[in-house]
């Protein structure tokens, strides 16, 4: 707020600052605040507000140039990132495994030239467990900050030269731009989720939002009021602190869920104005108070410096209760490399003690972000550096790189109609015998599939895509095809009857549809169970693989670390009870599917050790999984290809 300078300073936006930055590291540290997320969306309205006000005064004073605005947002962005970039970048130098240096070096590269929220929405998911440990997932929200500085001066330059001054004119634009990127964050959160979340088009309305509240400079009388102002400011952060406690992971967001909290910030800022010598509300002279406009003034430091930090103990916590051990201790740490990051390197840079001038600022600038550019190549270019690691760890972490063993396994309807899918076993021109029908989970038993198959000297195929359960008429609206999948798994079918394909295996992750999906176990268990009885009305054999064990933590990550126990590791491997009935080799729901002819394999007990107390996660010296549920290749030949072979015999499969 300070580097202002000529604009009147406004308290209480750097106490609704300290609001939205402590509702994101509260959320993030799963101190309640689910929704806590919706902070980076307050700020989005602060800055659309702030750089607004920016541009028109100095564009109304006569003295805008485009390069003292961008060495403005240079002073107040760069610096502080540079360093806990850089810092960042060392610390994952002792900690991090090579595929995930490698990952981390491709993030700061993007983020070196404005386009993390670019390389982030194409990496993964904002809420999916691996994304919590990226140390740099956060500057996403940074790099679509630089992209609205960067075309938001052109376009009010724009207008100011060629609109004829108009504020009406101007509100207009900005009110048909905003129209079109909320439409196009509602339409997106259905159906691109990801690129809604991360690209600036679907997000351009929520700064737009702030510049509103500078271009409507003449608001209804009626808001001039005392009473009105004071209930718009309250009403404003009921918005923001009720979304941030009843907003979750699963909800639908942003489209017209990021709404309410944006509103909020813009009825909160609009409420306090300056106008004809108003006073703050009530809410705003609360916001003034000045331990909260200090929690202000190093927002940006503590957003930066607590991420990382998180990230790191997450990334190193095999147990989960590890992290959240020590989340009062990381964000501790958080608050103090904030402050002294204002205080020694935020604030020399805006008061201009360092890089006197523009030409210094934009020297040290380019410096710091190639800087930044040369180690991420650099960890992209080496592969995050194996030899810090011992050769057996190595191979360990190496089973982090079986993306998904079958690659091509993302397969579309278009695909389907085509007959494209995935082949495997021994090449004849005879009808495949089997299909692999699922999820990843089901790509990441193919290995053992094809291995059967080439021993049978027959052919099958497999159609999977990921996050979609092989279930006819069942979908989860936010994993994998969503609403598509219904029509994916009706095209799948018809294959099956057309191709009149003998046996169908079925396999997937299947409690997670039930864990992040909000249909009931009953519905899906119905959807399942007529799936079942179709596939033998058209003369298929169904088979159900159950789940293989999964775990809490990392499987390659785990073993490639010196400084955990194999009996430390090995207690985190627990037979443990069936999440759901599925899942439970003696539920009445799988007596259901046996009856309705179903065959049943349950691969749990291979897994288990000699004492029959303890999952398996490796086998001479090599990684079982590629994650903490996916299964390596080397995995899927090992102990699923010795169950398809009992299972599924010579006599069992038509020729």
């Amino acid at each position: 707020m300070s580097e202002i300078g000529y604009l009147a300073y406004r308290p209480e936006v750097d106490g609704l600052r300290a609001i939205a930055v402590l509702a994101v590291v509260l959320c993030h540290a799963n101190y309640g605040f689910r929704g806590g997320y919706v902070g980076v969306d307050v700020f989005f309205v602060i800055s659309g507000f702030l750089i607004s006000s920016l541009l028109l005064n100095d564009l109304e004073r006569g003295v805008f140039k485009f390069s003292n605005f961008w060495e403005r947002r240079a002073r107040r962005i760069i610096p502080a990132l540079v360093l806990v970039t850089l810092v960042t970048v060392v610390i994952g130098w002792f900690l991090l495994l090579p595929v995930d240096y490698t990952n981390l070096g491709s993030a700061a590269a993007s983020l070196a030239v404005f386009s993390a929220n670019i390389y982030f929405w194409r990496d993964s998911g904002y809420f999916s467990v691996a994304a919590q440990e990226k140390p740099l997932l956060h500057t996403w929200s940074l790099a679509v900050e630089e992209q609205f500085y960067l075309f938001a001066p052109i376009l009010l330059w724009w207008w100011y030269r060629y609109g004829k001054r108009q504020r009406t004119t101007a509100l207009y634009t900005v009110a048909a731009m905003f129209i079109l990127s909320f439409g196009a964050s509602v339409y997106g959160a259905d159906h691109y989720r990801y690129a809604t979340f991360y690209l600036l088009p679907a997000r351009v309305w929520e700064f737009l939002l702030g510049g509103v509240l500078v271009f409507a400079s003449s608001p209804c009388s009626w808001l001039n009021h005392r009473l009105v102002r004071e209930i718009s400011a309250v009403l404003g952060l009921a918005l923001i602190f009720g979304s941030a406690l009843s907003f979750t992971e699963k909800t639908t967001f942003p489209g017209f869920a990021a709404l309410p909290p944006c509103l909020g910030a813009a009825m909160f800022i609009l409420a306090n104005r300056r106008k004809n010598g108003a006073a703050p509300t009530v809410a705003g002279a609360v916001l003034s108070f000045r331990p909260l406009t200090f929690v202000g003034l190093i927002s940006y430091s503590l957003y930066l410096w607590h991420w990382p930090l998180l990230a790191f103990s997450k990334y190193l916590s095999l147990d989960p209760s590890m992290w959240l051990d020590r989340r009062f201790l990381i964000l501790s740490c958080s608050f103090l490399l904030a402050v002294l990051s204002w205080k020694f390197v935020e604030l020399p840079f805006r008061e201009r003690r360092l890089a006197k001038s523009k030409k210094s600022m934009f020297i040290c600038a380019v410096a710091g972000l190639s800087a930044i550019l040369i180690c991420g190549l650099t960890c992209i270019g080496t592969n995050g550096f194996p030899k810090r690691f011992s050769p057996q760890a190595q191979h360990f972490a190496s089973a982090k790189l079986e993306k998904s063993y079958f690659k091509n396994g993302e397969l579309s309807i278009d695909d389907l109609r085509a007959e494209k899918l995935i082949f495997v076993g021994a090449p004849t021109e005879k009808r495949p015998v089997m299909l692999v029908w699922g999820d990843s989970h089901a790509m990441a038993i193919l290995p053992a599939v094809n291995a059967l198959l080439q021993e049978r000297h027959q052919a099958g195929c497999a159609v999977t895509h990921s996050e979609t359960a092989p279930v006819l008429g069942w979908y989860v609206k936010k994993l994998g095809l969503g609403e598509g999948a219904v029509d994916f798994n009706d095209s799948v079918f018809s294959y099956i009857k057309r191709k009149q394909i003998p046996d169908v295996l079925l396999a997937c992750h299947w409690d997670g549809y039930l864990v992040f999906g909000s249909r009931s176990t009953d519905a899906f268990n119905a959807a399942l169970l007529e799936t079942v009885r179709k596939l033998v009305a058209v003369g298929s054999r169904p088979w159900i693989l159950l789940d293989v064990p999964n775990h809490s933590f990392d499987v390659p990550g785990a073993l490639s670390r010196p400084f955990y126990s194999r009996e430390f590791i090995a207690s985190l491997c627990e037979r443990k009870a069936a999440t759901n009935e599925l899942q439970d080799p003696d539920s009445e729901f799988l007596k259901e599917l046996r009856s309705a002819g179903a065959q049943i394999i349950d691969p749990k007990p291979r897994f288990l050790d000699s004492t029959g107390q303890h999952y398996l996660i490796e086998s001479g010296g090599s990684a079982l999984y590629r994650d903490s549920h996916h299964l390596t290749a080397h995995g899927a030949e090992l102990m699923i290809l010795p169950l398809l072979r009992d299972s599924l015999g010579r006599d069992k499969i038509l020729k």
